[in-house]
């Protein structure tokens, strides 16, 4: 595996896809739990490690299992020298760490030659239900970014397979009740998210939780006591008639691989992914009497996943990483439809293109303005600013979208000014490329932001207004080389940046003058 930092390639991710497939081949618990120690510690290369989980009763973290790369089962002993404060950060912030991320190494690593450490929470549906460890002793190379996002991703699948077995393990202790408390068992099944469907050794339902009845749309009150392909026959999309025909056929012994469906269901909006889940259901005497179902609605996830894909696509190419990743976890902030408000706006413009198309080839016009154009993009992204259009030899930044910046006027002023500190260190250092003079325009004020364009073609995020207006017109008439403040801006920055002095400046669509000030320092 490649560890140097990148994204997850293919084999990566088909590693991450068979794991995944393994875990979720059996529901015992005990087995989980074995599989998943064994496979995070081959996946991340670790000597050992261990996994808690949280007691669903006192909320407390409880030791399972600890095993080491042999494959072998330690005792809860081998850790009790391991601080505990690091399982507790992680299970607190639902965020992974290694040891790179703390202040300081724990006494518990120096006093015992732990060389690195690694730690990540089991996340369910936004719950942290307990967390995995995973140290070196042996191994001189220290856990990466890389091995922290490998770990992440195993531990994602990991606590799906570890909710499900317990909730089978759940599903199986409350039938064995069933004849002895039957409205407890109904209950305990109405409080599941996911739907719960069983059916006795013939095949009649005896069992539809109200979770079942709205992710396929079926009442149930009106299927209990039916045979199941009766009542599936008006579902055949969902393929459960065929499932159950499967685990009473072939299955009787174990639980099914897990199957994923989409499809559409009546009186459902959209696709719908599911997961179903299939085991025969024994008695204390290992005669069957019946079958349980469990159908996990990732419809949700999905959505979410591609709105986190559709937020990529739109913002990737504008916005600074970190950006795009609070926008991701929180899209609600996002009005892509279009919105008024306050933003700082950047125009710069790279003068002298005319000059450069008489005197270099066209690649070399390219390449050279490119060159200059990445340097401001560098300085706008350092600030959270947004690139909202290349225009030939400009391009266009603002503040305040489509995330609120509470120093939106500093945050575009400081790009401003660095990008002209940018240029100017290049040119100093490349005095044999022909020489180019550039201006900027900082203005603040209302405007409309939004998606702009075609939705069946082409849309950008942008800004249209008079704020954008008179950015370009503060930039077409600021002295080459010089950063031109409209007043508006120099209000909320005046405690931070050095100004020459103000002059009143004509604009064309505009009766009155504008209140100028030329930008020559930050604080």
């Amino acid at each position: 595996m490649d560890l140097s930092g990148k994204p997850l390639d293919r084999d990566e991710l088909g590693t991450l896809y068979t794991i995944a497939r393994v875990l979720n081949s059996t529901l015992d618990l005990d087995e989980v739990l074995h599989m998943v120690m064994d496979q995070v510690i081959e996946v991340v290369d670790a000597d050992r490690g261990f996994l808690m989980l949280e007691n669903r009763e006192t909320s407390l973290l409880e030791f399972n299992i600890a095993r080491n790369n042999r494959a072998r089962t330690l005792e809860k002993t081998e850790f009790e020298q391991i601080s505990l404060s690091t399982v507790n950060q992680v299970v607190g912030t639902q965020k992974a760490v290694t040891d790179a991320d703390l202040f300081d190494p724990t006494k518990s690593m120096q006093d015992y030659g732990i060389r690195s450490i690694m730690c990540a929470p089991l996340v369910v549906r936004d719950t942290c239900i307990g967390a995995v460890y995973v140290d070196r002793r042996t191994i001189m190379d220290l856990f990466t970014s890389k091995h922290r996002e490998l770990l992440l991703a195993f531990c994602h699948q990991a606590a799906i397979a570890i909710d499900n077995a317990r909730l089978f393990a759940d599903l199986t202790k409350t039938m064995r009740k069933v004849n002895e408390d039957k409205q407890y068992r109904d209950n305990i099944f109405a409080s599941i998210a996911n739907g719960i469907i069983t059916t006795d050794s013939s095949g009649i339902i005896t069992m539809f939780n109200a979770a079942a009845g709205l992710i396929l749309n079926l009442n149930p009150q009106m299927v209990l006591g039916k045979h199941y392909k009766k009542v599936f026959h008006v579902r055949p999309q969902v393929v459960l008639t065929e499932l159950l025909h499967t685990t009473q056929v072939q299955h009787e012994h174990g639980t099914t691989v897990p199957h994923s469906v989409v499809c559409n269901i009546p009186g459902r909006r959209g696709l719908v992914y599911l997961n179903v889940y299939v085991s025969s259901l024994r008695d204390a005497q290992s005669m069957s009497i019946g079958m349980a179902l469990v159908v996990d609605d990732r419809t949700e996830l999905k959505l979410k996943e591609a709105e986190a894909k559709e937020i990529r696509r739109l913002f990737s190419r504008y916005v600074h990483p970190r950006v795009v990743e609070q926008l991701i976890k929180n899209p609600q902030a996002l009005k892509l439809g279009g919105e008024t408000k306050e933003i700082t706006v950047i125009f710069a413009d790279i003068r002298g293109y005319t000059r450069l198309s008489e005197n270099l080839a066209p690649e070399e016009v390219m390449n050279l303005l490119n060159a200059y154009l990445k340097m401001m993009v560098e300085q706008i992204w350092e600030e959270e600013g947004t690139i909202t259009a290349f225009l030939g030899d400009a391009l266009m930044a603002i503040f305040n979208a489509p995330l609120p910046q509470k120093s939106h006027a500093l945050k575009a002023v400081r790009a401003a000014w660095n990008m002209r500190q940018a240029v100017l260190d290049y040119q100093r250092s490349r005095p044999q490329e022909m020489p180019i003079s550039f201006g900027f325009g900082v203005n603040t004020g209302l405007a409309v932001v939004g998606n702009l364009g075609s939705e069946e073609r082409i849309q950008n995020y942008t800004a249209i207004g008079d704020a954008v207006n008179v950015a370009n017109r503060l930039q077409s008439s600021a002295a080459d080389n010089n950063v031109l403040l409209n007043n508006s801006t120099y209000l909320q920055v005046y405690r931070h940046v050095q100004v020459g002095q103000p002059f009143s400046l004509d604009v064309k669509n505009k009766t009155e003058q504008l209140k100028v000030r030329y930008l020559i320092g930050l604080n």
